[in-house]
């Protein structure tokens, strides 16, 4: 026997070849439960022991059920094993408003977790959160919560998916967390608190000035996880006149510049006013890794067909073989005729180039041929 066909013996008997490992098994696809597949058998399922692909499709089945499946989720909810109510929790968290009726058992475990959840409480603040609109009964009780070191993380992030349903008692708050008003934040805490501005969005626009001042604070920190999250927030906060010089102002950051660029590319054609900056800074930056083709990216999103991205985009896909521009030349707009060499050059040294094909025929395509000859 050759060394092959031991090894394909093996795998065939659930060995793995000499030196090597198998891969882990993968749990078997979920088969949707028939309407002849009761609740009950359902939770039976459920409250089985131990970690089984079965029970997380139980979980699926359930969900489907809507309302129907609350009263499962609240009794899995008070079994006592943690196995029993993270499933319970993550029924709730895919019923979402649908679970508005297990709301009281939620809050009870907010207010006195059990052993089980108070070491693990990230299923319990999503769960609530997951209501939406139903959940408003529970902020007072989270804005409670995240007073509490230990549990203002998993709380903040609660009240960010429940505040734009009462932005007027949950924004005043994250911004007194912010700022420090509410006890001193741990790792983590300004990243959770901006993320929660950030779901909210417009409702909480009266949080920008501390969010501003939270992005100056990470910079002079140098933690680049919250100033981070403070220009996500600041984009969903903000309108893009306001947000474009902050962001711009940041490309000579050595910590910020990428995540100032990706600022801009969300923003989109309304940041067409910052297109001369980001080709600036591509022409500053071809030594950087990484960062020269997120601003190609950056300068096709917000406007690949202006004049001057247009030219830019040029260069970048015939001199600097970009991937990037080519693809954004071939999905844009007509071309003007004067690109036609430079592409036709470009394409001749890369034959097999779709994009700078696709790219040259726009331009042949375009109305600035004329009677040029660009047929």
């Amino acid at each position: 026997m050759n060394t092959r066909t031991i090894a394909l013996a093996l795998c065939l008997l659930g060995a793995a070849p000499p030196g090597r490992a198998l891969p882990p098994p993968r749990p078997p696809a979920c088969v949707p439960a028939g309407a002849a597949v009761t609740i009950g058998v359902l939770e039976a399922i459920l409250a089985g022991k131990g970690d089984s692909p079965l029970r997380d499709c139980a979980v699926n089945d359930l969900a489907a059920r809507g309302a129907a499946a609350v009263p499962v989720a609240v009794r899995m909810l008070g079994a006592g094993d943690s196995d029993s109510a993270m499933l319970a929790l993550a029924l709730l968290s895919a019923l979402g408003p649908t679970a508005q009726a297990a709301l009281p058992a939620l809050m009870d475990q907010v207010r006195t977790p059990s052993p089980a959840l108070h070491l693990n409480p990230g299923g319990l603040y999503d769960a609530v959160g997951a209501l939406g609109a139903a959940g408003g009964p529970a902020i007072p009780l989270l804005i409670a919560r995240s007073r509490d070191p230990y549990y203002r993380y998993y709380a903040v992030g609660a009240l960010g998916k429940l505040g734009k349903y009462d932005a007027g008692r949950v924004v005043p708050h994250l911004v007194s967390t912010l700022e420090g008003r509410e006890g001193r934040l741990l790792p983590l805490d300004t990243s959770a608190v901006l993320g929660a501005l950030d779901d909210i969005g417009k409702g909480a626009r009266a949080a920008l000035p501390a969010t501003l001042a939270a992005l100056e604070r990470a910079k002079a920190a140098g933690e680049s996880m919250d100033a981070s999250a403070a220009i996500r927030a600041l984009l969903a906060l903000a309108e893009p006149g306001e947000s474009i010089p902050v962001l711009v102002g940041l490309f000579d950051h050595p910590m910020l510049a990428y995540s100032a660029v990706e600022g801009l590319a969300l923003i989109g054609p309304a940041a067409a006013s910052a297109a001369p900056a980001l080709i600036d800074k591509l022409n500053r930056s071809r030594e950087e890794p990484h960062l020269p083709d997120r601003i190609v990216s950056a300068l096709a999103a917000i406007g690949a067909e202006l004049p001057a991205v247009q030219q830019q985009l040029l260069i970048e896909a015939t001199q600097y073989q970009s991937w990037t521009a080519a693809y954004a030349l071939a999905h844009g707009g007509p071309l003007p005729f004067h690109f036609a060499a430079a592409l036709a050059a470009a394409l001749a040294k890369k034959p097999g180039d779709v994009f700078l094909g696709i790219a040259l025929k726009n331009v042949r395509r375009g109305p600035a041929a004329g009677t040029q000859g660009g047929n």
